[in-house]
């Protein structure tokens, strides 16, 4: 294992080409100020121990002295063994929501970026502690397994993304299952390291804006509770709510839902507060001054502490003897040479020995910094290999898993499930050997591949597709890897049902090799999902424009009944007041004027029943009209699909 114990002294060699720049600047000043006295051709005769070339292998030495003495006081440092130690800590596991509320800017710059920047920082301030991270949503899964390795544990919070997992929710219950799972030993384990872990205390982190909370979580960290396992949460985001950003292109939008008003998130305090008090934690509200993570290191630290031996890279060799070396070698040629060119020079020119002392120069430089930078390639093959090693592990747990479930039996289930675990286990140990391959070769396209079949068997696809990506875009990779690598991505985009971008995929993986049966067969099989993907938009479509028309009936219909009951009871009032009216006159008239009254009144009643029926009548017509229209839509509706469509009546 190769390192640099003051990295931050390399940035010195920054300063060298800022020094070959200034010279060339000078050379040619100088050039121009020779000019001036005469043709250069005349100058070299009035001058033939001047060389141009002398000075420019002085400064060349210089400079090479300079980049040595700065890698001497970076202090190259090499592994050179093993050693066992004791550790005091805690195991912690990190549960962060990733689900698209995490998106919201009331903390800068965003819940889940503020998130990620304050995870990390608090894991610098650990000491000794194991840390963890699941990742969760409408879903769970670990995204790194529990481990003391806090560069590793950094690397993996930064590729945190709410493209992770498709399914939208909160499911914080699923999340505390995996973590206590990291947590607590395995039943196979044996019985010291069982009292290893007996000895060491647990707590699990819960960052999450608390929403489609289940009341299984809170009973969950009550259960957790009982295992000596702590929980405590906090709290991301504003209680007032906020809108989802959505960013598409150059525009910024919000997330709206499907009646097309925008989606308000605001944070759940009181279930992240229930979970925390049934856990035994406490409850902290982030905020751009304080994330919380501090407020949680300062109860974790008050924990018991107990010793947990660990294998671990304890002694390094220091290697600035080699290039200080190089660099006083150098120094001291640079001395020694002169600016006017040396008489022996003409005897070399005669031998035609300059290009071979050049050369051979070049290569003796080239092989010094390849001395420098061979370590970190070979770390990084070690680290490919190692990875390897762990994928064909899984792959084979996996296909005797896969021959169980098809043999059938409850046994073989249970073999089946148990071999499908630690295959899981062994995939995500393999991630991250491809990661640490590809800490300083980002584009490193053999692990970037092997990395995205880890994702891939994890079933993390938006992951996956991410990685095959990388490759598949590098136009100086190998076509075979390439086309290979679009296959690949067809297939993640194929999990994640997005049936365009797979049809794409495909199209370039046989562009780099037309013969790909394989690809063939995937290309049509995407193609009909996309058909029928279409379709059941379109149909979709239809429902809803059918479901207004419907609506809108059912609304006119009710309006009409409405002013029809309005009219109705209208006309009862006038009658009401009439009959008030005749008693009245009842009272205070004859007997003639009675009978004449009764008769007007009759009259008027009459006349009052025929409007009535009229307005019956035409509002029955106007009930079977929109009948009609019903069926003639349901007539097109069935000769368009092909099959009888229902009628829902309101009446």
């Amino acid at each position: 294992m190769f390192r640099f114990e003051n990295e931050h002294y390399l940035w010195g060699l920054l300063v060298i080409p800022i020094l070959v720049a200034i010279y060339i600047v000078m050379h040619f000043r100088m050039k121009k100020r020779f000019e001036q006295y005469g043709e250069l051709s005349l100058l070299d005769k009035l001058m033939p121990e001047r060389s141009t070339g002398a000075k420019a292998l002085k400064f060349s030495l210089l400079m090479g002295a300079l980049a040595c003495f700065i890698l001497t006081i970076a202090n190259p440092q090499v592994g050179s063994k093993l050693e066992k130690g004791m550790r005091k800590g805690v195991d912690i596991m990190v549960c962060m929501d990733v689900s698209n509320s995490m998106l919201a800017e009331d903390i800068k710059p965003n819940r889940l970026e503020a998130s990620k920047m304050a995870m990390s920082n608090f894991i610098d301030k650990l000491k000794g502690d194991r840390v963890g991270l699941v990742v969760f949503a409408g879903k769970a899964f670990t995204q790194l397994p529990i481990t003391s390795d806090y560069a590793a544990a950094k690397m993996f919070i930064n590729n945190v993304s709410t493209g992770m997992i498709n399914t939208q929710g909160t499911d914080i219950a699923g999340a505390l299952d995996l973590a206590v799972v990291a947590l607590l030993p395995d039943e196979k384990s044996d019985s010291d390291a069982q009292t290893i872990n007996n000895l060491t205390s647990k707590v699990i982190i819960v960052v999450s804006d608390g929403e489609d909370h289940f009341n299984e979580a809170a009973k969950m960290a009550a259960q957790l509770k009982k295992h000596n396992v702590t929980t405590h949460t906090i709290g991301i985001g504003s209680t007032k709510g906020v809108p989802i950003p959505i960013k598409r292109g150059s525009t910024k939008d919000y997330k709206k839902d499907r009646d097309g008003n925008t989606v308000i998130t605001k944070l759940n305090e009181n279930a992240l507060k229930e979970i925390a008090e049934n856990g035994g934690g406490v409850y902290v509200q982030a905020n751009n001054a304080n994330m919380g993570f501090e407020s949680i290191l300062d109860e974790i630290n008050k924990m018991f502490k107990g010793d947990v031996q660990e294998i671990t890279f304890a002694s390094y060799d220091s290697k600035y003897q080699i290039p200080l070396i190089i660099g006083l070698i150098f120094l001291i040629i640079e001395l020694l040479l002169f600016s006017r060119k040396p008489r022996w020079i003409n005897w070399f020119k005669e031998k035609q020995a300059v290009k071979s002392f050049s050369i051979l120069f070049v290569i003796f430089i080239m092989s010094v910094f390849t001395n420098v930078l061979s370590a970190q390639t070979k770390e990084e093959l070690n680290a490919i290999r190692e990875g390897n090693r762990l994928f064909n592990s899984a792959e084979k747990l996996r296909s005797e898993a896969l021959e169980m479930q098809i043999q059938g039996g409850e046994l073989n289930s249970r073999e089946a499930n148990e071999k499908m675990k630690e295959a899981a286990k062994l995939y995500q140990e393999a991630e991250i050997k491809y990661r640490k391959a590809m800490e300083t070769t980002k584009n490193y396209d053999k692990a970037n591949y092997n990395l995205g079949t880890s994702l891939y068997r994890q079933e993390q696809y938006e992951a996956a597709a991410d990685a095959f990506k990388r490759i598949a875009e590098q136009n100086d990779a190998d076509d075979k890897l390439r086309s290979q690598a679009y296959h690949n991505l067809g297939n993640s985009y194929m999990k994640s049902e997005k049936y365009q971008e797979s049809v794409d995929a495909y199209k370039n993986s046989l562009k780099l090799n037309p013969s790909d049966m394989d690809t063939k067969h995937n290309l049509e099989y995407a193609k009909q999902k996309l058909v029928q993907q279409q379709q059941q938009q379109q149909q979709q479509q239809d429902q809803d424009q059918n479901q207004q028309d419907q609506d809108q009936q059912q609304n006119q219909g009710q309006q009409q009944n409405q002013q029809n009951k309005d009219q109705k009871d209208k006309g009862e009032q006038q009658n009401q007041q009439d009959q008030n009216q005749d008693k009245q006159q009842e009272q205070q008239g004859d007997n003639s004027e009675n009978q004449r009254e009764k008769e007007e009144r009759k009259q008027q009643q009459n006349q009052a029943d025929r409007q009535q029926q009229e307005m019956d009548k035409r509002q029955l017509d106007a009930l079977q009209q929109n009948e009609r229209k019903t069926q003639e839509k349901l007539q097109k509706e069935e000769q368009r699909t092909g099959r009888p469509v229902k009628q829902e009546k309101d009446w």
